[in-house]
Order: structure tokens, then C-alpha cells, then sequence
């Protein structure tokens, strides 16, 4: 992280025992997971499936939950009460009671399936990419038919015996026999032509989409079927209310409504335009007002009002380029130019504020000095401005009057306190700027460009330098007046590094690349990791950390990188933080993780502490009173986040000491006191208004 971490925690050691390491997902609900295909059994109860989950609401759309995982989920259907699941190689699930109960059943085929069609109570077609699976006695028993020379992507019954396939080679079949035989309705020697689905409102008139946006109707129970033409992406999946009132799911995100059946269709987006990754893939309605859609990073959305606007059900679903936990409830997660806030330590987010910066502009960095204060830097070739909120990020201000300071983008910015802060890019012209006034002014301090900069007091900071074969590790002593290198590396870059106190840091990189240090990088060891190229690292001590690799793998240790545990993979991670006992991930598709480390933290000792000074009133709301037991040689204040803060003295003796904690907000912070023998010992203090 391009921020300012001071982590008090040097003078704490901590249980060593973990936990078996659990994630929750705090962004998108419920899930990350492509929905296929979602079906409402009343207007309250609702089901959405994924490649292995089971999703259901009970309010109508207003919360989803996950309620089982399930091994395989190709498709959903519900009829009379009556429900089925189909997956992969033979898995079916059944529910006899509107999908609150659900039983695993085999038909004797290990066979792969992609459409279930419920006909009756009795009556269930299955079909897979050759054969249909068929039973006639509410799936006691099972017949197999097999669907020559195609492979079939989506099958549609209207009855008992008349059924549609539509195929990968731009063929779509008939059978008027319930599968036993099988006929061409509609064939094109166009190459690709894949079909992607077919859909039926009853039994003469159809639908049937095709790649490269080809979409079709039949009006004749599917002997012929004619082209439709117009301005829209490839179709995933159709809704019809009636013959002429029927809704659409595509490719980039685009819905699609018509009220003349099909012949014209009009487009409704949930976002700015056509987007990639964005693909809906299921759609239901439940009245011509209330629809649901479903698709690609977990997406659900839905509309009250025919479809004409949507809503999502997560906040956002875009990718989050940082995260940066503030202290006990608030923290703030960046996606593209939107800042997005939670005030209760990451159970829910909502957008508080976007930086205006145009199409060709994005927001590279932040740092939040306390859930008001915050900066915001722009990069890319035509970035180079630093904003400021004073408001917890509702509103943004440029400084410098509008102008560059630094072109051709900005890359890292580090706030030591509302004043003195660092920002440092550029291409050809790099550049590290200074402010000691709130930005209001900046000065050069140097030529360097850094990815990453992080102080650890008010003097002593390191930064790692930009570039892909010659990444460079710099430190400064004099609050980053000057800075000089401490170590080069031929032919491998410095991605990501963290120090937990002015001694002990590390430093990763491509090719498997991790470092060490012990005496502030004055020497730097090499220490073997698992293969890969690692993006992130952060540590709570100098013994017990973190780092991720480029696929989102994540991996511990508690002996200072002798040995490593793999603890999972979110792939493609963007952000890690590590606050008291928890660590947070963020990353592509609107993800964000929350998991309890499982280490309790502990004083060194804590009788050994109360001997040597006693905090009191503790909570407080204005004034902290600290009794010694001899003088403090230096005394640090830092934030849940571990933020060093400036301590405002009205006291400091010998055995006393008297703190203003009036300017301070709500929460949790720590006092930390150095003694003659340099031991240190931290206390909590509670801030309370």
C-alpha cells in the first residue's frame, strides 16, 4: 500500500496459535460467482444457481444468501412445486417442496447436462451435448436418447413430445417423438455459428440467439425460423409475459426489452454502455414490472419498473484498485474514480464520492489521514493532479490550482499527518514532491520515481523504486529531505514492500523474488519462497506476515520466512491490509474479503506493563493522564490502523505525563512509551464522545 503504516505492534508478541483461516465476503453479496440462471417460485422465494452454489432471497430480491453449495449447477427449473438442479458429469438435485429441501438423485448417466425441462409432475427432460435423458415416472426411472451427429447447447420442450435443440455447429433439431428421433429445422455453413440458447412462450412461437449477435424467431413451432435484425450484442436468455411484452439478457452487460414480440428490441443498461466481463446470463419476471437478472463477478440486478431502469444488489461489481482500513468502523475502498465508504469495519459499503476527472483520467492512489481527511493523486500519461476531501470523501478539491505536479502521472502518495505528505511518478521526467502544508504547496526532494512509500516515524521512510528490471529499494532519515538507495536489483522489479518498525522490512517481486531486512536495509537477505511472482506484503511483526502472488495466492508465515502456508487463492488481489486481528483483501470484480487472523494479540506482559505506567481515565473523552514509573525517553501515538500520530502534551514530567485527546475522534488508539533500557511498552487507549 501507498500509505503511511506505523505498526505498534513491534512491542507485542502474539498466541501462535492459528486458527483454520475463514474469509468472508464483504463485497459483492452474496457471491463472486457467475450467475446462470435465476427463478422465482413465489413472489417472495427465489432461487439463483452458479457453477457450485445454490443463492436464494425470501424478501423478493431485497437480500440474497448463499443456502448450500452445491457440487455442479448447469441449470434451474421449477414447476407445480416440483424443482431441479443439473450439473456436470449425471448431478441432479430434486426438491419436492419449492426448493427448500433439495436431494441428490442419479439417472444411471454420467453424462454432462445444460437444460432441465419439467413437463409435468411426472414428465422430466434432461439433455446433455448428445442424448436426452428422460423419465416418464417422476424420475424413478430413466431413459436415454441419444442426438446424433450434433452438439447441443440448449434444449426447449413445449410438451411431452415436441421439443427444439439448438447447436454448436448452427444447427437447431426438432423432435415431434419425445427424442427418439430427431430432424433439421435450421442449418448455415457459416463457421463459427454457435447457438446459445433457445427459448419457447408456447408451442409455435420461439426464440433462438446465435453468436456474432444473430438472433431468430419462429412462429411456427420451429419448422422455419427467420432472422430478426437490429443493434443489439449476443442474447443469453429471454422472458416473455405474453406474445409481444418480453425481456432479454446479453453479452457486456445490456438488458433488452420489446413490446411488439421480438421484431424490435430496445436497449437498457444497468452501467455506462456495453463493458466487458459484464455478460447477464438468466432473467426472470415476476409481474410486467418486477424483473431479477443475474451474470458474470455474482451481478444481480433488478427493476421495478418494466425493465425501462436497474438496480444492482451490490454497490458495485467494478474492480477495486486499493483498500485502506481508517480505524475500527471506517474505511474506504477505490474503484475506477469512486470512492466507496463502510462505517461499520467492512460489513456493508455505499459510494460516498467520485473524483470528476474526465475519460482519459483515472485515480491512482489515496490515503486518508482520518475518516474526514484524504488525498487522491491521478496517473497515466495525462494524470498528474492530487485532490483533496475534507468531508470523508464526499467532495474532492484539486490543489495546485488545477495544475500537474508531476506529469505524466502520479504513482505513490504517503501523508505523515494533515500536513507533511509525499507524492512521487513521472516518466521522463521523474520526480518525489514534498508539502508541508496540506498540499497546498509542494517542493522536489527528488529525481526518483517510487512505486511505494511508507514512513515509520517522522524521519525514517523507505520507498521502492518504479521499473520492471532494475527495481531499487531508497531510504530516507531526514523526514524525506534526501533519499538515498539501499539496494539494486538486476533484471527483477520491486513490486510491494512493508516495514514493521525502522528495522525490520520486506520487499517481494517477480520471479519469486522476497528480501529481508533486519538493520533498516543496510543489508538485505534472500529468502526462498513458494514460485511465483508476488504483487503484495504486509507484516504485523517482524516474524508473522503475509504476501500474494499475481494469481491472488496467499500465503503465510510466523517464523519471518522460513516456512510459508498457503492459505488461498482470490485471484488477482489489488489491496491487503492488516488491521488488529483481522486482514482485508480487494481486487478485481468488486471483491472484498474480511478474514480473523487468528492470532490474539498480547502484551509482552502485561504486569511488566502496569509497572512501568498506569493510563487513566480510560475511556476518556478529553484529557489522558499516564503515571510513571521513571521518565519515557520517547512517547508515540498511533492509530487502530497504525498511523503514527503527533501526541499533544499539556504534561511531561518525569512520572507524569498529560495528553489533549480532545481533537481526536471516536475509537481506538495506542500509547506507546520507550524506556532508558530502550524497551517499549504500548497501552490501549478508548476515545469516546
Amino acid at each position: 500500500m501507498k500509505k503511511i503504516l506505523l505498526l505498534f505492534l513491534i512491542t507485542i508478541t502474539f498466541n501462535q496459535t492459528f486458527s483454520q483461516t475463514t474469509w468472508e465476503l464483504l463485497n459483492p453479496k452474496p457471491t463472486t460467482n457467475t450467475g446462470k440462471h435465476i427463478e422465482f417460485v413465489s413472489n417472495n422465494n427465489g432461487f439463483i444457481i452458479t457453477s457450485n452454489e445454490l443463492l436464494e432471497t425470501i424478501d423478493s430480491g431485497t437480500t440474497w444468501t448463499k443456502k448450500q453449495n452445491i457440487t455442479s449447477g448447469n441449470d434451474i427449473s421449477f414447476k407445480n412445486g416440483i424443482g431441479y438442479i443439473v450439473g456436470d458429469y449425471g448431478y441432479i438435485l430434486k426438491s419436492i417442496d419449492n426448493g427448500v429441501n433439495w436431494q441428490q438423485i442419479s439417472t444411471g448417466f454420467n453424462t454432462s447436462f445444460n437444460t432441465v425441462n419439467i413437463i409435468d409432475n411426472n414428465t422430466i427432460i434432461l439433455s446433455s451435448s448428445n442424448s436426452i435423458i428422460k423419465t416418464l415416472d417422476g424420475g424413478i426411472t430413466w431413459l436415454n436418447y441419444t442426438i446424433p451427429n450434433v452438439a447441443v447447447v440448449k434444449t426447449a420442450f413445449t410438451s411431452s413430445l415436441v421439443g427444439h435443440a439448438v447447436c454448436n455447429n448452427g444447427k437447431i433439431q426438432k423432435t415431434i417423438d419425445g427424442g427418439n428421433t430427431w430432424y433439421n429445422t435450421y442449418n448455415t455453413n457459416v463457421i463459427p455459428s454457435n447457438f446459445f440458447t433457445v427459448y419457447f412462450i408456447n408451442q409455435n412461437i420461439g426464440f433462438a440467439s446465435r453468436e456474432h449477435d444473430y438472433l431468430f424467431k419462429t412462429t411456427d413451432g420451429g419448422e422455419t425460423w427467420t432472422e430478426i435484425t437490429g443493434s443489439f450484442e449476443a442474447m443469453y436468455d429471454f422472458y416473455f409475459l405474453d406474445e409481444n411484452n418480453g425481456f432479454a439478457t446479453g453479452d457486456h452487460g445490456a438488458t433488452y426489452k420489446t413490446t411488439n414480440g421480438g421484431i424490435t428490441w430496445s436497449q437498457i443498461f444497468f452501467q455506462n454502455g456495453y463493458i466487458d466481463n459484464t455478460s447477464m446470463y438468466g432473467i426472470f419476471f415476476q409481474d410486467s414490472n418486477k424483473g431479477f437478472a443475474t451474470g458474470a463477478r455474482g451481478r444481480i440486478i433488478k427493476t421495478i419498473d418494466g425493465g425501462n431502469t436497474w438496480t444492482q444488489h451490490s454497490p458495485t461489481y467494478n474492480d477495486f484498485r486499493q483498500l485502506q482500513i481508517v480505524n475500527n468502523n471506517v474505511g474506504f475502498a477505490l474503484t475506477n474514480n469512486q470512492f466507496y465508504k463502510t462505517n461499520n469495519f467492512g460489513d456493508t459499503w455505499t459510494l460516498v464520492g467520485t473524483l470528476n476527472l474526465g475519460t482519459s483520467v483515472n485515480s491512482s492512489d489515496f490515503t486518508f489521514i482520518n475518516e474526514n481527511l484524504g488525498y487522491a493523486t491521478t496517473g497515466g500519461p495525462y494524470g498528474g493532479h492530487v485532490y483533496k476531501t475534507i468531508d470523508g470523501g464526499s467532495t474532492w478539491s484539486i490543489l495546485n490550482n488545477g495544475n500537474d505536479i508531476i506529469d505524466e502521472g502520479i504513482s505513490s502518495i504517503c501523508f505523515l499527518d494533515g500536513n507533511i505528505g509525499f507524492i512521487s511518478g513521472g516518466f521522463n521526467q521523474r520526480k518525489v514532491m514534498k508539502t508541508t502544508n496540506g498540499g497546498s504547496s509542494w517542493t522536489q526532494v527528488s529525481n526518483q520515481a517510487f512505486g511505494n512509500i511508507q514512513f515509520v516515524n517522522s524521519l525514517v521512510g523507505y520507498a521502492n523504486r518504479i521499473g520492471n528490471y532494475y527495481g531499487a529499494m531508497y531510504k530516507t532519515t531526514d523526514g524525506g529531505n534526501t533519499w538515498n538507495q539501499l539496494i539494486e536489483l538486476a533484471g527483477n522489479g520491486i513490486n510491494s514492500f512493508h516495514f514493521v518498525d525502522e528495522n525490520n522490512g520486506y520487499f517481494v517481486g517477480d520471479n519469486s523474488i522476497f528480501y529481508k531486512t533486519t538493520n533498516g536495509g543496510a543489508s538485505w537477505t534472500q529468502i526462498s519462497v513458494p514460485y511465483g511472482y508476488y504483487t503484495l506484503t504486509k507484516f504485523y511483526t517482524p516474524n508473522i506476515g503475509y504476501i500474494v502472488n499475481e494469481n491472488g495466492g496467499i500465503y503465510k508465515t510466523i517464523n519471518g520466512g522460513i516456512n510459508w502456508s498457503s492459505l488461498t487463492t482470490q485471484y488477482s488481489l489489488n489491496s491487503l491490509e492488516l488491521v488488529n486481528n483481522y486482514i482485508f483483501t480487494a481486487g478485481t470484480n468488486g471483491k472484498i474479503y474480511r478474514s480473523f487472523t487468528g492470532y490474539t494479540v498480547l502484551g509482552t506482559s502485561e504486569k511488566e506493563t502496569e509497572k512501568q505506567f498506569v493510563v487513566y481515565p480510560n475511556p476518556t473523552s478529553d484529557y489522558v493522564n499516564v503515571s510513571l514509573n521513571g521518565k519515557a525517553e520517547k512517547v508515540e501515538l498511533y492509530s487502530a490502523d497504525g498511523r503514527f500520530l503527533t501526541p499533544k502534551f499539556i504534561t511531561n514530567t518525569k512520572d507524569f505525563i498529560k495528553l489533549d485527546m480532545t481533537d481526536f475522534s471516536l475509537g481506538i488508539y495506542y500509547l506507546k512509551l520507550t524506556f532508558k533500557n530502550n524497551k517499549s511498552f504500548t497501552k490501549q487507549v478508548i476515545v469516546k464522545k
